[in-house]
């Protein structure tokens, strides 16, 4: 049999007997891979073919955070915006969006503390008119007959939740407070700063 060039040596192939460029291509991939870029993997001594999508699970793929730091009062039983919120978009419906929020509140009276001294903290997906994620109540369960403003109390309430949305489209997380009976609530008190980060999760 005839050759052009060198006779090839009868022995296996080598890495060094290869071009490097045979390897490695041409071009560099210079941005995370897409879930339809694929791996080549050995298993077991099997050469296979892994699609991007199922790996990497876990890691996290952007942050966003948000600060607030205006004094925002509720009086009545329901719930209005603390002024706490921040946006995030997902880039794959498969991931998840950590959120984290630290908020400063002082509950006080209005009136007769014969219901307690406590409100509500809430976490929502959208507005306070969204969907509920978490609730928290903050204060002093003290109950009398008294129609003293007293007693007082400040708190800091933080919500810790881990969110599937489904979505690639932009997410609203917002905190919200609400009065409970004869007492108020007020956020970010003496203009304390409340923090709120979202963090996407790959799925």
């Amino acid at each position: 049999m005839s050759y052009i060039g060198s006779k090839p040596a009868n022995k296996p192939v080598v890495a060094s007997d290869l071009d490097s460029t045979v390897i490695t291509g041409q071009t560099a991939l210079a941005t995370s891979p897409a879930d339809t870029d694929e791996f080549l993997i050995s298993d077991a001594g099997v050469l296979k073919r892994l699609d991007a999508s199922l790996v990497g699970g876990g890691k996290i793929l952007q942050v966003v955070t948000a600060t607030h730091s205006t004094t925002v009062t509720q009086t009545a039983s329901s719930y209005a915006t603390s002024g706490l919120s921040a946006a995030i978009t997902p880039a794959s419906t498969s991931n998840k969006v950590l959120v984290l929020t630290s908020s400063v509140v002082h509950t006080f009276a209005d009136g007769q503390d014969s219901s307690g001294r406590r409100a509500l903290v809430g976490l929502f997906r959208g507005t306070v008119s969204g969907t509920k994620l978490q609730e928290h109540y903050s204060g002093q369960n003290v109950a009398s007959a008294s129609t003293s403003t007293f007693p007082q109390s400040w708190n800091t309430v933080a919500f810790s939740h881990l969110d599937s949305p489904s979505t690639t489209s932009a997410q609203t997380y917002t905190v919200g407070i609400s009065g409970d009976g004869a007492c108020d609530i007020a956020a970010q008190p003496d203009s304390d700063m409340s923090t709120i980060t979202l963090l996407e999760v790959a799925g």
